[in-house]
């Protein structure tokens, strides 16, 4: 069947702007549904997915016409996040019709991902139409697009490479505190209960340490993951108390706002003795910026992975070239709408 309407994306990501701008037009869980909502309400537009992660923003709509322009879907974002639209522009990207089919299945196959091949984004695209669905926000296009986006993921990683070797933003982030210090003697602070958290928690176990403290809004799951790892929990209220004790923070939460401000970990350094890591995988960002200012401190965020990325692709760039001529055949196997655009 081929694809019933035309299609857009609109987008930005972490090739195209920094955290401190993908952090303003990310969507939490609350703000996900309203937003689709509001979407599919506007002029013109038969369906839409929002995909939001770590490093990407994308509105994905199909039409009852050739006439949405994007610019009508960046004033939309822009209303929808309360951002300046001037200030938007110069981050976006958007694509049309097949090249919006190639974007999503390089997308769901992990070769637009920061760390290349990487296994969350296809769970991340999944979820993403699975909360269209569950709004009614979906139309048969986007059903079509988003059936095989998951698909070509899937045969991707079947069929290549790809996935092999560290594919997760969580091991890169081990990688990096390895980079930095010794993590055998160090007691470390997770902020936050989720899937990254967890996986780190993994890394954490299989390196047989123990010294950690977990924090969340939720004791219960901070107890789970104290308890596999042989640690201890905390309510998250009280992380703070615990600054002037660890000498690794890897917060990953969906606070909307700083949970760790500068004067804070200043105060924190005056009680010890010896210099903290701070690992900020949250977008929005966990951890003031303005820390990296403060001597004694070391700050990653996630735009700080690149370099230990670049060291870490290896033969994965032969497998991606396997991957784009999979996509390639696909995509241009595919019938558009009858109906000239």
């Amino acid at each position: 069947m081929p694809f019933p309407s035309p299609i857009f994306v609109l987008g930005i990501n972490h090739q195209t702007a920094p955290v401190a701008v993908r952090e303003q037009l990310s969507f939490s869980d609350v703000q996900l549904r309203e937003a689709l909502n509001r979407l599919t309400c506007c002029d013109g537009i038969a369906g839409g997915v929002i995909l939001s992660t770590c490093n990407r923003s994308e509105i994905y709509v199909s039409s009852h016409s050739s006439h949405v322009t994007h610019q009508r879907l960046k004033q939309f974002l822009s209303d929808v996040q309360k951002v300046d639209l001037n200030d938007l522009s110069p981050y976006m990207y958007s694509f049309e019709n097949r090249d919006v089919i190639k974007h999503l299945y390089r997308v769901s196959s992990g070769l637009d991902s920061q760390l290349l091949g990487e296994n969350e984004i296809l769970g991340q695209v999944k979820r993403a139409f699975g909360e269209a669905k569950a709004v009614n926000a979906s139309d048969v296009t986007l059903q079509k697009l988003f059936d095989g986006a998951i698909k070509m993921g899937k045969k991707v990683r079947r069929e290549t490479n790809i996935n092999h070797g560290s594919t997760s933003l969580s091991s890169m982030a081990i990688k990096l505190a390895e980079k930095e210090v010794s993590l055998q003697d160090k007691t470390i602070l997770l902020v936050g209960v989720n899937k990254i958290n967890e996986q780190i928690a993994g890394y954490l176990y299989e390196r047989n340490i123990h010294t950690v403290i977990v924090a969340n809004r939720t004791y219960q799951k901070a107890l789970t993951i104290a308890q596999y790892l042989g640690g201890r929990a905390i309510h998250f209220d009280t992380f703070k108390k615990e600054l002037d004790q660890v000498d690794i923070i890897i917060s990953s939460t969906a606070a909307p706002h700083f949970i760790l401000k500068k004067r804070e970990v200043e105060a924190s350094l005056k009680k010890r003795k010896r210099s903290i890591l701070l690992i900020d995988m949250a977008v929005p960002r966990d951890i003031d910026p303005d820390c990296k200012q403060v001597a004694g401190i070391t700050l990653y965020s996630l735009d700080d992975f690149n370099q230990v990325i670049k060291e870490n692709l290896g033969k994965k760039r032969k497998e991606a070239l396997k991957a784009e001529r999979l996509i390639k055949q696909a995509v241009e196997s595919i019938e558009l709408h009858a109906s000239p655009i």
